[in-house]
């Protein structure tokens, strides 16, 4: 497949077909990038999109960010004019994107507490307490 690609790449231009299969991302996805500005501009010949390696790798660039929890409107404020990224942006992006990871870990760890609390106390609570009302009672006040 990489010699493929090499000389699909010596050709200058893809069709979305080989866009696709050489990014691994589905020609929908890459139309889609596209009509968001994700992408610079893909030239066309007649009705067909000659896509170049610098739109590759645009594409690629974009599913990993997609797979580092940015989402696409997210993409769409680290890019420039020129569709291409603002890198200084785009580190500072990383740096939020890090800090509101660390917040819900810890917002994780705080429920893991208490989940693990419960189920140590619920147990006590079910052979202590002789109805559901009482328990309820009891499980709101921990």
């Amino acid at each position: 497949m990489l010699a493929a690609m090499h000389a699909d790449r010596l050709t200058h231009h893809f069709t979305i077909g080989q866009a696709s299969r050489h990014s691994g991302v589905s020609a929908k996805a890459i139309r889609h990038y596209e009509s968001l500005g994700l992408m610079p501009a893909v030239p066309r010949r007649g009705s067909y999109r000659l896509y170049q390696a610098e739109h590759i790798d645009a594409i690629r660039l974009i599913r990993k960010a997609q797979s580092l929890g940015f989402t696409l409107a997210e993409l769409r404020q680290l890019g420039t004019e020129a569709c291409t990224p603002d890198w200084p942006r785009f580190v500072l992006a990383l740096s939020d994107k890090r800090a509101a990871l660390a917040a819900e870990i810890n917002r994780l760890q705080v429920l893991d507490a208490e989940l693990a609390e419960l189920q140590a106390t619920l147990p006590r609570l079910i052979a202590t307490e002789p109805d559901c009302v009482s328990l309820t009672t009891e499980l709101s006040r921990a």
